[in-house]
């Protein structure tokens, strides 16, 4: 059903969560695929020369792809940069059809300022643009 899972996440605790959801359900699904994507706003050369933007991030996708992997999934991972910031939901949206996912899985909210919405502007734009199905994660005491 599921086979190649797409998990977007930014480090956060609510991507962390959403990670071992991803896991959980790619092992009781049969999934044999995961794909792990991190969009970067601040890796780009042109912004920011110091490569330690670029390290933190290939370190926040290493971490879920040690997850996947031990749930028994073939696992890639993938650091997109966009920018401005609010282009993430767009660049998701892309790797989802370009790597043909069958499911996205990412956090109801990341690492944004708007701590008081269910849904964050990612993951909202994410759910409404996005072909395939989206399993969107909500963190503990988020309702």
């Amino acid at each position: 059903m599921y086979d190649k899972i797409m998990i977007a996440t930014d480090g956060s605790e609510n991507a962390r969560l959403a990670v071992r959801h991803a896991a959980e359900l790619a092992r009781l699904t049969g999934s044999s695929e995961a794909l792990i994507v991190h969009v970067c706003t601040s890796c780009s050369v042109d912004l920011d020369p110091d490569e330690s933007n670029l390290e933190a991030a290939k370190e926040i996708v290493r971490e879920a792809a040690d997850v996947m992997k031990e749930a028994g999934l073939s696992t890639t991972g993938h650091v997109e940069t966009a920018y401005p910031p609010e282009s993430v939901g767009n660049a998701i949206i892309d790797i989802a059809g370009s790597e043909k996912a069958d499911l996205v899985v990412l956090g109801s909210r990341g690492l944004s300022e708007f701590k008081g919405m269910l849904l964050g502007s990612v993951s909202s734009k994410v759910v409404q643009k996005t072909d395939c199905p989206v399993l969107v994660i909500k963190g503990e005491g988020q309702g």
